[in-house]
């Protein structure tokens, strides 16, 4: 049984990653519920980012490290990176692609403004949506391709790369552009069909205040 703390608020894409690790593992965890930014996360982390973790008197931040920390040291099945050298690497290019180009267009072009801005009573700034969706429609066009029809998004099994982008595209599917562009997307939407399924996604779901 680990004694990990998460820090980092559950409507986090990147703390329900980490919590999805977790949960593949059957290991036990706490959650702090600190927000990116608060003076309780800029204890955690230096920028203040979500989410961070401390397991005994191990304090990792930055959610790639904290995943794979998890993987190889709770080493239970499932295992969450593949064996073989050539789809390890292709699951690490995943990764740092949906960190790059992926999440920060997917959240500034999307997320923040049709799901984070309205909840702070904000309107969006529809221009800077306009300005994102190429980057975005693109991005959802790569990962698309490199899908090519596999239920998972390397190799034969469920790996870091998938519990990274399905809680990002979770968000996606609730705004209209998103719907829209996912519609003429096979591969990626038979694959987030198949994660809908994924028992640490479902149970890992966060609650929208107002959702």
């Amino acid at each position: 049984m680990s004694d990990l703390t998460i820090y980092g608020t559950t409507i986090s894409p990147f703390t329900r990653t980490v919590r999805m690790c977790l949960e593949e593992k059957d290991e036990t965890y706490r959650i702090y519920e600190y927000m990116p930014g608060s003076d309780e996360q800029k204890q955690e982390h230096p920028f203040g980012k979500v989410p961070a973790i401390r397991d005994a008197d191990l304090h990792l931040y930055e959610t790639l490290a904290i995943c794979v920390y998890i993987d190889e040291e709770y080493a239970t099945d499932p295992q969450l990176q593949p064996r073989d050298a050539v789809e390890k690497a292709d699951m690490f290019q995943r990764i740092s692609l949906y960190l790059d180009e992926g999440y920060p267009n997917l959240f500034a072009g999307l997320i923040f403004p049709r799901l984070v801005a309205p909840m702070q009573g904000k309107r969006a700034d529809e221009s800077d949506v306009q300005a994102h969706l190429p980057k975005i429609e693109k991005y959802l066009a790569v990962a698309d391709k490199e899908l090519r029809g596999q239920r998972w998004m390397v190799g034969e099994e469920m790996s870091l790369a998938d519990l990274f982008l399905a809680p990002a595209i979770y968000y996606v599917k609730m705004t209209p552009e998103g719907q829209k562009l996912l519609s003429g997307l096979e591969n990626l939407s038979a694959w987030y069909t198949n994660m809908t399924t994924v028992e640490s996604f479902r149970d890992t779901a966060p609650k929208l205040p107002g959702k």
